[in-house]
């Protein structure tokens, strides 16, 4: 019998041919490896379901549900939660600066992580590895949080925007997964393009970078998702300037202050209440990573692994 008529093989097309695969029988271990995983996936998102079905709740169905059950179904479906975290808490202001200084920021803190990393793969440079060892420094010992307040306040000021984006350009553990994954293109591809005449910021810019895609989208992410969430310097650098607050520092101060349930401007004071409007905020400010996370996964599972190695 042939691998095609028999039924422990199973027809795979890899380049453009057909090959037979022998099939993997699930073992004991998988099984119980698979259940673990399973249960373990269901605990992550059981705090979004959560949060998502108490947003769209009714206050009599909160009220109605109490401590008899883990979750709150919304059986009166409304909008109200969200009604009224948009319109009294101006949430769609901290939502717009956030997105500002999100994406300026990724795109400031690519370009000169990018830079760094590509400096540091020169191994012929007098003096080089010096200088990595003094930035790789700054992962463990840092100035304090008063010397690096004043240096921003001296130099970009604070109650600014830009503030929060440029004294924290690079991060230095970003950088060096990114030199390690630029250690990965091949000195024959640097050479031939050198060969032609092509410079380092086009060999950088128009090779290397774009040969280490999941590199650049995988601190990309590192970097979209630390800023999102930032609400520590945010609360410092905007103190005297609370219309400039982001999104994540919006929603600390909604869930650390008592708020109140509305008093109808747009919406049925009855069906809000504060715990729904808090989660109605929370969801908000999940959308943006849920929502771009999904077309950087695949960049972003080869991304941890190829930069991870150490070179």
């Amino acid at each position: 019998m042939n691998k095609a008529e028999n039924p422990e093989y199973y027809a795979k097309i890899v380049d453009g041919e057909v090959r037979y695969v022998k099939k993997h029988k699930a073992t004991t271990f998988d099984i119980v490896l698979y259940i673990f995983f399973t249960l373990f996936g269901l605990v992550c998102i059981f705090p979004v379901i959560y949060l998502v079905l108490l947003s769209f709740a009714s206050k009599a169905d909160y009220l109605q549900a109490g401590t008899s059950t883990v979750i709150v179904l919304p059986l009166h479906f409304n909008f109200e939660n969200y009604k009224v975290t948009l319109y009294q808490d101006n949430i769609l202001r901290a939502f717009g600066i956030s997105i500002f200084v999100t994406g300026v920021y990724v795109v400031y803190s690519l370009v000169l992580t990018s830079l760094g990393a590509y400096a540091f793969t020169k191994k012929n440079v007098p003096g080089l590895k010096i200088f990595f060892y003094l930035i790789v420094f700054t992962m463990f010992f840092g100035g304090g949080l008063v010397p690096m307040y004043l240096t921003i306040s001296d130099t970009v000021g604070t109650d600014n925007l830009f503030s929060l984006i440029i004294p924290f350009g690079i991060n230095t553990f970003n950088l060096i997964i990114l030199r390690n994954f630029f250690n990965q293109v091949p000195e024959s591809i640097i050479d031939s393009c050198r060969l032609d005449g092509a410079g380092e910021w086009r060999i950088l810019f128009m090779f290397v970078i774009p040969l280490s895609k999941a590199g650049i989208a995988t601190i990309a992410l590192y970097y979209l998702v630390a800023k999102w969430d930032d609400w520590y310097w945010p609360s410092f650098l905007l103190a005297n300037s609370k219309e400039l607050s982001p999104l994540a520092l919006k929603i600390r101060e909604g869930l650390n202050n008592a708020r109140g349930e509305g008093q109808g401007g747009g919406w049925d004071p009855t069906r809000v209440f504060e715990q729904g409007s808090n989660a109605a905020m929370m969801i908000i400010g999940l959308i943006p990573i849920m929502a771009i996370y999904p077309f950087l996964q695949k960049y972003f599972s080869q991304g941890v692994m190829l930069g991870a190695i150490k070179s």
